[in-house]
């Protein structure tokens, strides 16, 4: 038998727990659609958190669940755990910004220059030594 909660994001389920929302602080987090929801609380199980958790995932594929933790999902398994991951990191992050100060969200015209430059440059292909991007 494992340890109850074992099977949950740590800091994903701790920021479910205290926000509303979770900020886009790095653009990585573009990748996850920006902004994290979290769906209001509703008790496991029931067709009210199933609702909850679908309204938030309306075009997304990762959300936070209040009190519970986190949910996504992907094209495939291994697409759906790099998101989950990614998740779990910018809840890491959030969370120790936070520890610092107010962290920081970036903007709608700092995430459209993040995509317009990744596009841009091809970012996330390969490319030979010397070549530019």
């Amino acid at each position: 038998p494992q340890a109850p909660g074992r099977e949950h994001a740590p800091m994903a389920t701790a920021l479910s727990c205290v926000l509303e929302e979770l900020p886009c602080v790095h653009y990585q987090m573009l990748l996850l659609g920006g902004t994290v929801p979290v769906a209001p609380y509703a008790t496991f199980g029931t067709a009210e958190l199933a609702r909850s958790v679908l309204d938030a995932l309306e075009g997304r594929t990762v959300a936070l669940m209040a009190n519970h933790g986190a949910i996504v999902h992907g094209q495939d398994l291994d697409g759906a755990v790099e998101l989950s991951l990614l998740l779990e990191w910018a809840c890491t992050v959030y969370w120790r910004a936070a520890q610092i100060g107010e962290p920081r969200a970036l903007g709608d015209e700092q995430r459209k220059a993040v995509v317009d430059a990744a596009l841009s440059r091809d970012y996330g292909t390969t490319h030979r030594v010397g070549e530019d991007g």
